[in-house]
């Protein structure tokens, strides 16, 4: 099950992340179909490493495909084999992609705003 170690990876980047005196509550993250997450299974792994305080939010992205003969690009759940033109020319756009899109703490020293989002650029 990889997605344990991928669990971690985000945990770990996330709690970097974390002002001093802040709490982690939630992750966001995004993944490319290519990566081949299971959500359920990443549930699984994220409750395994003892984080029920703080809730994953996982975004599976649909596969991005172009069509070499009329330039077509698109979205779709399922990987194409074929272009609405007819072509079998396809090839999918990215698709790896793994990112911590934001994370949300609570800050202790701050009693009106007991939340904040912070957005992260760093991507693999």
């Amino acid at each position: 099950m990889h997605e344990l170690s991928i669990a971690e990876a985000i945990l770990d980047l996330a709690r970097k992340s974390v002002p001093r005196g802040g709490t982690l509550r939630s992750v966001r993250m995004t993944s490319g179909p290519m990566r081949g997450i299971d959500t359920q299974c990443m549930q699984l792994a994220w409750q395994a490493m003892g984080q029920r305080d703080v809730t994953l939010r996982l975004t599976l992205l649909p596969w991005q495909m172009l069509c070499a003969d009329c330039g077509r690009l698109w979205q779709q759940p399922e990987l194409a084999e074929r272009c609405a033109c007819g072509s079998t020319r396809v090839r999918p756009i990215g698709g790896d992609e793994l990112r911590l899109v934001s994370i949300e703490v609570d800050d202790a020293e701050e009693e009106r705003s007991p939340s904040c989002m912070y957005t992260l650029s760093k991507t693999s």
